[in-house]
């Protein structure tokens, strides 16, 4: 397997990296029955948002979920992936996005944080944030 070995120490730039993790949190979510409804949904308009961009939104029934991906080389880094600050920026651009689509209004909202190591390790922590923090 020294091709397989060779193939994942490829150098890729950090922001490809980061839109390949995003591309395999939703193919997992995709997996367990959701529907992608938004992929890097900008909370606001030009170029400085007020409540930055969700990295994806996913919807199952009744719930929908507003997902954050944060890739790591190591597990270790997982543990300070997320500041408060981040933290609140989320929770605000989800209950944003809620504002403007009130189609899903009594809906259910969740937010999850993925955390990607590669070559393929991705943990799936759901309920991660929770509103009242805000």
């Amino acid at each position: 397997m020294p091709f397989m070995k060779k193939l994942w120490n490829l150098k890729i730039k950090h922001n490809f990296a980061g839109k390949i993790a995003e591309f395999l949190c939703r193919m997992y979510m995709r997996l367990r029955g959701y529907r992608i409804i938004a992929k890097n949904y900008r909370c606001g308009s030009g170029k400085n948002t007020p409540y930055g961009e969700l990295d994806f939104i996913a919807l199952k029934k009744k719930t929908i979920v507003f997902c954050e991906v944060k890739k790591r080389k190591r597990d270790s880094d997982f543990l300070h992936a997320l500041s408060f600050k981040q933290q609140k920026r989320i929770m605000a651009g989800g209950m944003y996005f809620m504002r403007k689509h009130k189609k899903y209004k009594g809906y259910y909202m969740r937010f999850d944080v993925f955390f990607v190591r590669f070559p393929l390790h991705i943990r799936h922590i759901k309920n991660a944030l929770y509103l009242e923090r805000i």
